[in-house]
């Protein structure tokens, strides 16, 4: 079992090492997975019914709030009308992510051929790399397969960190193993962005696959940086840190659209786009939900909506139940439907059953 170091630097992808007799005992067994009726909101106990009339109690509290003018409400879900739209295969996923809470090993055997490599969202190196990306991480390296994290400057703008992602896969490619990137949040557009603008990484790149990442844009980035108080307070503070007001501006449908019509998307790499939705009081994201729910009736994972997150083209997931922090968090939610490790399998799976070409 190896685990791909993070590089100290850009220039260099990290070399493998073996991972701690600590860690490997710590992993569960093959049927440590299996469905439990706890894992799912399906299989209501006593328990679960009293919690769910509680959220629903609090849901009943919420009033209307009055948002001044239309806001982003023409541009949300822009893309699905302008490009090709994606397949929607969450019934596909739904029967994998089953096989892989029963034990299975849904990996086809090319897997072993595959470096895997992480792809941060935003400001995302402040947060441990334990507790994020972690288990999903861990999860295919459970399979013995390889992995690592691109050293993303995770505050800079998504031409800068293409660049980066570029290097990556280069030095990665290097043994004539193919690459496949997983993004999450703008994890996804800086990955997308190192294809549409290094064509030569086409031939290295296996498949991509992008975590609640908004490729056409985010309301929440839109209407922030569209007020000059919230523009000027945030675009300091990130420079204050050494980031870039980019970072943010990256992420609105103004320069989505700008970057998706002069770079489009390759064609012929096998690509995933989950997305999810979620209205849990007690998510650290509610505020957020509460606020798309209201303003313009939309329901989202708290930063991005489904509708602005499939890359046109792509095998679509849409899941229930997860914020944007659910899916690469380790214990934020314990009872998420959806566990960061399986979730990657699937994905995993569902982008490595579909050939490469084009």
């Amino acid at each position: 079992m190896v685990q791909v170091k993070r590089p100290s630097s850009p220039t260099s992808l990290p070399q493998t090492r073996v991972a701690s007799e600590a860690s490997t005992l710590s992993r569960p067994s093959k049927g440590a997975n299996v469905l439990r009726t706890s894992d799912s909101f399906a299989s209501a106990t006593p328990v679960d019914a009293q919690r769910g009339n509680s959220l629903a109690q609090v849901n009943s509290l919420r009033l209307p709030i009055p948002w001044p003018g239309k806001g982003e409400a023409d541009k949300i879900g822009w893309i699905q009308k302008a490009y090709p739209p994606a397949k929607d295969s969450t019934a596909e996923f739904q029967k994998l992510n089953q096989a892989v809470r029963a034990g299975e090993n849904v990996l086809p055997p090319e897997a072993k051929d595959c470096v895997f490599l992480a792809v941060g969202g935003l400001l995302s190196e402040a947060a441990p790399k334990e507790i994020y990306f972690d288990k999903n991480l861990d999860a295919l390296e459970a399979q013995g397969l390889q992995v690592g994290r691109v050293p993303v400057d995770t505050d800079m703008g998504v031409e800068h960190n293409a660049a980066i992602v570029r290097q990556a896969v280069l030095e990665a490619a290097k043994n004539g193993k193919q690459v496949v990137l997983m993004g999450h949040s703008k994890g996804g557009l800086d990955s997308a962005a190192a294809l549409a603008l290094y064509p030569e990484l086409k031939e290295h790149v296996r498949a991509l696959v992008t975590i609640q990442s908004p490729y056409g844009g985010s309301p929440m980035a839109q209407d922030l940086l569209d007020n000059p108080l919230v523009r000027y307070g945030v675009g300091g503070a990130i420079e204050a840190i050494g980031g870039s007001i980019q970072a943010g501006e990256d992420l609105t449908y103004d320069s989505r659209k700008k970057f998706l019509a002069e770079h489009p998307m390759p064609a012929g790499i096998p690509t995933v786009s989950m997305a999810s939705t979620s209205a849990n009081p007690t998510s650290p994201l509610f505020v957020a939900q509460e606020y798309m729910q209201q303003r313009y009736g939309v329901k989202s994972d708290g930063l991005v909506l489904p509708q602005d997150a499939f890359i046109p083209g792509s095998k679509s997931v849409t899941l229930q139940g997860l914020d944007h922090l659910d899916s690469t968090g380790t214990t934020l939610n314990p009872f998420k439907p959806y566990q960061p490790a399986d979730l990657t399998l699937s994905l995993v799976a569902m982008a490595l059953n579909m050939p490469k070409g084009g």
